[in-house]
């Protein structure tokens, strides 16, 4: 391990490229400890989901000075004009800023300028998931070539062309996450596809670091623990609707939605008295309305439009029960911000178990299968045991998945 130095009294961290917002959370733990951050929004405004507004309650727009708003058309062109990029982003740096950043986070694409601007600063990966694990996987570039020709501003493209151009990108974007310092993904074990690319990094001898956290600032002027009023049992699904459409290429990014629908159907028979609450984001949300249909759940399933993640939390508040993914992916924001709240989480955490993050003790109730889910509902029907596992949830998310682990990591100088 080779921690970076962070002095206050020296230049800001810089942060470029913002999925998800998630980012933000290590920016706002930065200016805690009094380092100096700027951080750029490259979304519109109606992208909901990465815009820091819409997650972070104490963050307004118009942006304060140390948040940068420049609109990207689509993070895509970066690594199609690199050198053209790099150039166009030291200059807003400078133009914030007079001293020279301590160190910057590369999200997305941002991760393929790289090579091509401030040679003497420390580079961090920061990617979200499939910028790594599908953009930077030069072995299977033909498969994402393939599944994704039709997608974005590739449909626009002969399909013979944009398979060349996608695989263009990804050999830039891992020869970008080559000239990085360091990388922060997900712990070995949870990809089989990040996992590849990790080890081809290492050999590029980038250090691999591990995360499994989100930052609890969203949720701090939340109530939080069980609810006591409601007389029906209220189920919430932030789940995207991934379970038969990959763009990406990468099946372990299924969230098994179909296996929560099943388990819900199967639950329906015993119990009518349940209010379904699903939001309509990702690939197969009439496949899963399809489902619905078939298996008798359209009239307890409430159908919500994807919105900002401010609007996300009155659900949460709402809800007896909340679910995680129970496919093969892994368990994560929307299921950890659940366990913050005290809401009783099913889900599958079988990675998290396998990579030793915890035991088979903790408090999520764990299924994988139709009928486990079946099995968690009705023990859930227990308010005293939703009470204790509520305890238990807020306890354990608060021990064990905030991001101050990481950034210890990574830095000299964070107490």
């Amino acid at each position: 391990m080779h921690p970076i130095e962070l002095d206050p009294k020296l230049g800001p961290v810089v942060f470029l490229g913002g999925i998800n917002a998630m980012p933000m959370m290590y920016a706002l733990e930065l200016r805690k400890k009094g380092i100096e951050v700027l951080y750029f929004v490259d979304c519109p405004e109606s992208d909901t989901l990465s815009r820091p507004e819409n997650h972070f309650q104490d963050i307004r727009y118009p942006y304060p000075n140390w948040i940068v708003e420049w609109v990207l058309p689509t993070q895509i062109v970066l690594p199609l004009f690199p050198r053209c990029f790099a150039y166009f982003t030291k200059q807003r740096i400078f133009k914030k800023t007079k001293k020279p950043p301590q160190a910057i986070f590369l999200n997305g694409f941002f991760c393929s300028l790289a090579p091509y601007f401030m040679q003497g600063v420390p580079k961090i990966f920061l990617p979200g998931g499939s910028d790594l694990d599908s953009w930077a996987d030069v072995e299977r570039a033909d498969n994402l070539g393939e599944s994704f020709s039709n997608r974005s501003i590739f449909k626009y493209i002969p399909k013979i062309i944009s398979k060349k151009i996608i695989k263009k990108i990804v050999k830039r974007q891992f020869f970008g996450a080559s000239k990085c310092s360091k990388v922060v993904y997900f712990p070995k074990g949870f990809n089989e596809a990040g996992d590849k690319v990790l080890s081809r990094l290492e050999d590029e001898n980038v250090e691999v670091l591990g995360r499994y956290d989100v930052s609890f600032e969203p949720l701090k002027y939340e109530r939080r623990g069980v609810v006591n009023e409601n007389n029906n049992m209220v189920i919430f699904s932030g789940v995207r609707f991934i379970f038969k459409t990959f763009p990406d290429g990468n099946m372990e990014y299924s969230k098994g939605n179909n296996i929560i629908i099943e388990g819900l159907a199967q639950y329906y028979q015993r119990n009518k008295n349940i209010e379904v609450h699903f939001v309509e984001k990702g690939e197969d949300v009439s496949e899963a309305k399809k489902m619905c249909t078939e298996l008798g759940l359209t009239d307890v399933v409430i159908w919500h439009k994807e919105m900002k993640f401010t609007e996300l939390l009155r659900l949460y508040q709402k809800a007896d029960v909340c679910f995680d993914q129970v496919g093969k992916h892994w368990i994560g924001a929307i299921g950890i911000y659940a366990l913050w709240l005290g809401k009783p989480l099913i889900s599958n955490d079988e990675r998290a178990i396998n990579n030793g993050l915890w035991d088979a003790e903790a408090p999520i109730l764990s299924a994988k299968t139709a009928l486990q889910i079946k099995e968690q509902l009705i023990r859930l029907e227990s308010l005293e045991l939703r009470r204790s596992i509520s305890q238990r949830s807020m306890d354990f998310s608060e021990a064990r998945l905030g991001p101050q682990k990481v950034l210890k990591t990574i830095f000299n100088g964070i107490s």
